[in-house]
């Protein structure tokens, strides 16, 4: 009003409603009336704020040539940086215009004003050279420029070639050398503006020069590895290069883990080097929960942004699309080397191989070099390691892995059956995918080649790159990936060395405790951040949707079906991937009545169908070891989460896991964890939850009516295998554990006489496998140290774990004996094995002559986990459920045992039942019966045996005892009883002479032979294997008269 040199203006709107008028102030009524083109004039010189009064009154009408003119006014007064103040001016009007107080909302002057500003700026804009419109942009967005206005001039500035790229360089290099404690928020923000204002920004940004200066940096290698016969055999990979000199490396950078990477002088800016995170030995569980929810809610705002940048790209058309997904493929190659088992650190840069146990014994050794003796320097080892080799470090790697699930997150769970399993085979996905080209499969060579010819009628394999289509699997397969080379080894590092060297040295060395239970923590932070436990948890979701669909092959899951080329055609690595993750992700101290962290967000039927479906069929997994961590899994979520233990007792499960687990079972026999696992100790454990399941499942009717109608059906020779195992297992384990106790007290022995302990000798192998861990010259150094030694000379442990595998197997077998006696006692060749090697070596071990070399105090036994009264227990139950379904076949069979079978042994196990009230009197009365049968029957055997000249060609070649059904090896030509063939070829499906495969179809039945040995036997009055043919014949007439 000043200004327009009126004062009745004021009158006209009135006083100020906070005061009285002062004395002589000339006040105006409210409802006096004033000329519009006065109120008009007044409302812009108010907004606009002119530093000149204007010449001529303003109206909406005129306003816009009063802007040009007084911009250009602006803009010649300051040649260096005229545009910048013209915009500056136009800016600001148009913020008072819609900043509240200055002029009433209803004023319809706010819209005209508005395109006024905007035209003469986009006039100026336009007219301006191309420097002036960078540095001009480039002002403006330091200053709160209105969101369209500023739009609307980066657009018009867009259409200057030069432009673009000045602009994108000039905002987005600052964002170099970022970090979590200091993101660079405004400069990000300034950069995504520019994006979001027009698409030729985006496409600027992946073309020359912004493509080989801040997206995709050229890169040559500086290190190259050769052989001896200096052939190039690793080089530099580009991933360090893009993390540290591209803009997405420096988006994805802040992290709070690569602490090593920081320059000593910022060190302290660094999660690792912060004064917050120090002295946690002294920290509360209190200070440590608020450290780590500081630390997400920074984590997450950095990878917040990394997502909105990347989604910009890639709805910016087809070249920004590619050129993001290229550069996500280049650090997801790149990080290969971070998921192989080699490189172990300190020589290499991988902690987590044997679950951190060699990084500890680093630390821990006396001759390791100083250096390497302390944590942070193998961090820092780590640090120059990912330069040199061209990998991600783990906190950009894991911010990348964030990115992948943010990607994925629009996928939903029912789209898992539209994705493709033949992507991976595409020609032209190698600078995506790297290795997983060349990855196994599940399929076989030929079956590999057949799943390429179906993958040609398969439009996601074979439409072109620039497809739209393909993004979906694109991201999806990038993400699969990514769980194995950029999210598991950073999970294995925190769970499995940082932890376990934060709990190794928490007395020892307070320091590197200090330091490794910071690293845990921090790395917890990021891998348990709800948020990106639950886009993580979609993922896993969706992958276990995609491998029981592509597994059932359009049809019912269970039971599984043949497997179709889809299958083969999957890299099994992305199973692999899976379990190990959910077996990282699973909670290990408690049982939760309902799941928790990652499994909220699992469906739990198609993973429970997905692993019985590993389990089941070695059709779809070869790999014994693959289906045994199936199964592993599937025990520990069923145990752990009592809802999913509901669905074991639900379809599709209830009528095909007893089968499934039998066929594992089964499986695992040939699962070898390494050269040295002399005691077959990984396919124990492996078995274990196998038979922890059965325990589970058959304490349910439903569950054993299936295993009956499954032993007696199609199961039947599955089963007798399954049973031929078991025995092998429990005679195994009890006399690795009986020797090792001997050992130990040997060792007890002579450490008390002072005589000095000499390597254990290797014992004679006993029937049912007897391994010894003898210390070779292999095993030794140049100065004859064992280098094993820790592993063998913890002989208490080594037993008690072997007791504590044998208890479990016995269980399982005095189950089984228990609900399937009748198949048992049918399939004679398993029952002789059962009774020979098993019960009756059993009993001569826990009441027989061997009881003495390990009789030791109750309170040793409960040490060591041995339990003889259980176990003379379970043998005595399993002789009365073989005798109650065929007395005198039993008697038969045990009478044939010469070696461990004796009168005195049976009679001292029917008094040590008696001693201890093992069974109930009437089940003590049934067993003492059967013993004194099974003397007299023995006698009577015996007797005729000693007077019987058995001539040599009737002897079976391997168990030197007379044969009922002769049989010939094919190979081999080595003739053996039936029952002691069926039984080699249930053990291993090799033909034990010549070590090569056999079924047992393939046997050679030799029929005269038999029919001599049976004439034979009938003359001497000898008992055959399931009885004479003869007698049998000559018994007919006669039945048939009685009939």
């Amino acid at each position: 009003a000043a200004l327009a040199g009126s004062r009745p203006l004021l009158g006209a709107w009135g006083p100020c409603m906070k005061r009285p008028p002062t004395e002589g102030e000339d006040v105006q009524p409210m409802d006096a009336k004033r000329p519009k083109e006065e109120v008009e004039h007044a409302l812009l010189v108010k907004v606009l704020q002119p530093s000149q009064p204007p010449k001529d009154k303003l109206s909406v009408a005129s306003v816009g040539q009063f802007l040009e003119d007084e911009a250009n006014r602006l803009a010649k007064a300051q040649p260096a940086k005229g545009l910048e103040e013209a915009l500056q001016f136009l800016a600001r009007g148009w913020r008072r215009s819609e900043e509240g107080g200055v002029v009433p909302s209803t004023w319809g002057g706010i819209q005209p004003l508005q395109e006024a500003i905007l035209t003469t700026g986009l006039t100026m804009m336009v007219s301006a050279s191309t420097e002036d419109k960078v540095k001009a942009l480039t002002g403006l967005m330091d200053s709160p420029v209105p969101a369209r206005l500023m739009n609307e001039l980066l657009s018009a500035a867009a259409e200057d070639e030069g432009v673009p790229a000045r602009l994108l360089i000039g905002v987005a290099t600052p964002l170099k050398g970022r970090h979590l404690n200091d993101p660079r928020g405004p400069q990000f923000n300034k950069l995504l503006r520019v994006l979001r204002a027009s698409k030729t920004y985006a496409s600027a940004l992946v073309q020359p020069p912004c493509l080989e200066e801040v997206f995709k940096p050229v890169f040559e290698p500086k290190f190259v590895w050769r052989n001896r016969k200096k052939e190039v055999i690793a080089k530099q990979r580009p991933g360090h290069h893009l993390q540290t000199r591209s803009l997405l490396g420096w988006v994805l950078s802040p992290t709070a883990l690569d602490g090593a990477c920081m320059p000593p002088s910022m060190a302290h800016l660094s999660e690792a080097g912060s004064s917050e995170w120090a002295d946690l030995h002294r920290a509360t569980r209190q200070r440590v929960d608020n450290l780590q929810r500081g630390t997400q809610l920074k984590l997450t705002a950095v990878q917040g942004q990394a997502a909105e940048l990347v989604d910009v790209l890639l709805r910016a058309g087809d070249a920004p699309r590619f050129c993001a997904l290229q550069w996500l493929g280049a650090m997801l190659t790149s990080a290969e080397p971070r998921g192989k088992q080699g490189y172990v650190a300190p020589e290499g840069f991988n902690f987590w191989p044997q679950h951190g146990n060699h990084v500890i014994d680093v630390l821990n050794h006396d001759q390791t070099p100083p250096f390497e003796k302390s944590l942070k320097n193998l961090l820092l080892l780590q640090a120059l390691h990912a330069k040199m080799h061209g990998f991600p470090t783990s906190g950009a790697a894991l911010n990348m892995m964030t990115l992948l699930l943010h990607l994925c997150k629009p996928i939903k769970p029912d789209q898992a059956a539209s994705l493709s399993a033949y992507y991976p085979m595409r020609q032209d996905v190698e600078d995506l995918m790297g290795n997983w080209t060349k990855e196994a499969r599940f399929g076989e060579k030929a079956q590999e080649e057949l799943a390429r010819e179906v993958a040609k009628q398969d439009p996601i394999f074979t439409c072109p790159p620039s497809d739209k289509s393909l993004f979906k699997n694109q991201i999806f397969w990038m993400a699969c990936k990514g769980i194995g080379v950029l999210l598991l080894p950073v999970i294995k590092e925190a769970f499995y060395c940082f932890q376990g060297i934060a709990g190794h040295f928490v007395e020892k060395d307070r320091n590197t405790a200090d330091t490794a239970w910071r690293e845990y923590l921090l790395a917890e932070s990021s891998l348990k951040e709800p948020a990106f436990m639950e886009r993580l948890g979609h993922l896993v979701d969706l992958t276990f949707r995609f491998l029981c669909h592509v597994a059932a092959g359009g049809q019912k899951a269970l039971p599984p079906p043949a497997p179709s080329s889809e299958w083969h055609a999957l890299p099994s690595t992305i199973l692999e991937n899976v379990l190990d993750l959910c077996d990282l992700y699973r909670e290990r101290r408690k049982v939760s009545s309902i799941p928790t962290g990652l499994f909220v967000h699992l469906d739990p039927t198609p993973v429970l169908t997905t692993l019985c479906v590993v389990m089941a069929s070695d059709d779809h997994v070869r790999d014994p070891s693959l289906r045994g961590r199936s199964v592993k899994l599937l025990h520990r979520l069923c145990m752990g989460f009592p809802s999913w233990q509901e669905k074991l007792n639900q379809e599709p499960l209830l009528k095909h896991l007893i089968p499934c687990l039998i066929n594992v079972f089964i499986a695992v026999e040939k699962a070898i964890m390494s050269y040295y696992d002399l005691s077959y100790r990984y396919k124990y454990e492996l078995r274990v939850p196998v038979m922890e399941l059965f325990d589970l499942t058959l304490q349910h009717q439903e569950h054993r009516k299936v295993l009956d109608e499954f032993v007696r059906g199609p199961g039947n020779d599955r089963f007798l295998k399954l049973l031929t195992q078991l025995i092998n297992d429990s005679n195994s384990q009890t006399e690795e554990a009986i020797r090792t106790v001997k050992e130990w007290h040997k060792s007890q022995a002579d450490e008390a006489a002072g005589v000095v302990p000499q390597p254990p000798q290797q014992p004679q192998q006993q029937p049912g496998g007897q391994h010894d861990e003898q210390v070779l010259d292999d095993d030794q150094t140049d100065g004859g140290e064992d280098v094993y030694r820790r592993s063998r000379m913890n002989y208490k442990e080594h037993a008690k774990k072997y007791f504590e595998l044998a208890s479990r197997t016995w269980k399982t077998l005095w189950l089984l004996c228990r609900h399937c006696a009748p198949v048992i006692v049918e399939g004679r060749t398993s029952l002789e094995q059962l009774l020979h090697t098993s019960l009756d070596a059993q009993l001569y071990f826990l009441v027989g002559p061997e009881m003495k070399s390990i009789k030791s105090s109750p309170q040793e036994y409960d040490e060591l986990g041995f339990d003889p009264k259980g176990l003379v227990k379970q043998i005595a139950e399993i002789y009365l459920f073989l005798a109650r379904v065929n007395r005198e076949e039993v008697a038969r069979i045990v009478a044939k045992d010469e070696r461990y079978y004796s009168s005195t042994t049976f009679s001292k196990a029917v008094s040590f039942v008696r001693k201890y009230s093992l069974l109930a009197d009437s089940q003590l009365a049934e067993f003492e019966a059967l013993v004194k049968e099974l003397g007299e029957r023995v006698s009577q055997q015996r007797a005729a045996f000693d007077e019987a000249d058995i001539p040599a060609e009737y002897l079976c070649e391997m168990m030197a005892d007379i044969m009922s059904d002769p049989v010939q090896f094919p190979q081999s030509k080595k003739i053996v009883d039936r029952w002691v063939a069926v039984r080699q070829i249930m053990g291993a499906d090799r033909d034990p002479y010549s070590n090569t495969p056999v079924k047992v179809e393939d046997l050679i039945p030799l029929t005269k032979l038999k029919e001599e040995i049976h004439r034979f036997a009938k003359d001497k009055g000898i008992a055959l294997e399931g009885g004479n043919m003869l007698i049998e014949v000559d018994a007919l007439p006669r039945r048939a008269a009685a009939s």
